[in-house]
């Protein structure tokens, strides 16, 4: 059994009255939150304000608690906002377990490494223009390719982006990598699944528009050079179950009623998971589509109950969407 957690990081931890019970249940059972030489990190938001963190921090470590906020489901959480009590009783007890998630370690040409937990993804910077690249894996040239971008993904990412571009969903633990080219222009160019310890590498890389590595939907580094992407430094998620699926059972319980939407719709369905809420003005921007595209699909996603639009409490004159909880 791992060691009582006493003293934590808080971060992410939403409003005032959501702040103050997260710190109010954490005096009742004796774990104190500190800065420095603490025991674990609770992150308490959306999948994409776990992402931003991971950036922020590169790789802790301690484990993260990541707590779903009022109102949401996400896909990383150790525990939603209403099970936030018995998660901190069992932390304080040292009754759970540490989950280990491999990330991509990913180097743009001579730039220093970035990381990314779900996977990287490679595109021209504006929609609906096509890039060519040549993968390199092991020092092999596997194919060169003309297509809308390529994606590489992490066992956990494998269920996210990649999969709604057509790639597999693979068991959580599995020590491999999946490649996703998108609308690849070749009939027979399908996804690839690699051995984690492998060196992958995008090169030849052109387009009539920038090209940009996107890292978990929250980082964008501009490409000049070839794109390196190796196995990197793993991150540890506190967890109270033992699934091998988990991490499908999770994708399932998110997007079971998405199946007979059109891909643009999962695609604002994906961001809105990632970030947790948006404009219509954000999502045009975030993904790149057009505004009518925004719109139609949001009115898809809220038709069938899988979205809801609410005031936004910043502006009553606005609109935001975010996802539906489960």
């Amino acid at each position: 059994m791992p060691d009582a957690v006493k003293r934590v990081l808080l971060h992410g931890e939403g409003d005032g009255r959501t702040r103050e019970r997260v710190r109010r249940l954490l005096r009742e059972y004796g774990i104190q939150e500190v800065s420095e030489g603490y025991d674990a990190v609770i992150e308490v938001g959306t999948d994409g304000d776990l992402l931003k963190l991971l950036q922020i921090l590169g790789a802790p470590k301690v484990p993260v608690f990541h707590v779903s906020p009022p109102g949401y489901s996400t896909f990383y959480s150790s525990v939603d906002w209403d099970q936030l009590r018995p998660g901190l009783e069992r932390l304080s007890m040292g009754d759970y377990r540490v989950e280990q998630l491999t990330r991509l370690r990913v180097c743009v040409g001579n730039n220093e490494p970035v990381y990314a937990l779900n996977e990287l993804a490679l595109f021209p910077s504006r929609s609906a223009t096509l890039m060519e690249y040549s993968l390199v894996v092991d020092d092999e040239v596997l194919w060169s390719d003309k297509a809308d971008g390529i994606i590489v993904a992490t066992p956990a990412g494998s269920t996210a982006y990649a999969f709604s571009a057509g790639g597999p969903m693979v068991l959580k633990g599995a020590p491999v990598f999946v490649l996703v080219p998108v609308n690849s222009l070749n009939p027979i160019r399908r996804s690839l699944v690699v051995p984690d310890g492998s060196r992958m590498v995008i090169r030849d890389i052109s387009s009539q528009v920038n090209v940009e590595a996107i890292l978990d939907g929250v980082a964008r580094v501009r490409v000049n050079d070839a794109v390196t992407v190796e196995r990197g430094e793993s991150i540890s998620l506190i967890r109270f179950t033992e699934k091998v699926g988990e991490n499908i059972e999770r994708k399932v319980k998110l997007t079971l009623e998405s199946q007979d939407i059109p891909p643009s719709a999962k695609f604002v369905l994906k961001m809105l998971q990632i970030y947790g809420e948006a404009t219509p003005k954000e999502l045009v921007e975030k993904t790149g589509l057009p505004d009518r595209t925004i719109r139609y699909a949001l009115s898809i996603l809220v038709k069938k109950g899988i979205v809801k639009r609410v005031a936004n409490p910043r502006n009553i004159q606005q609109r935001i969407y975010r996802v539906s909880r489960a």
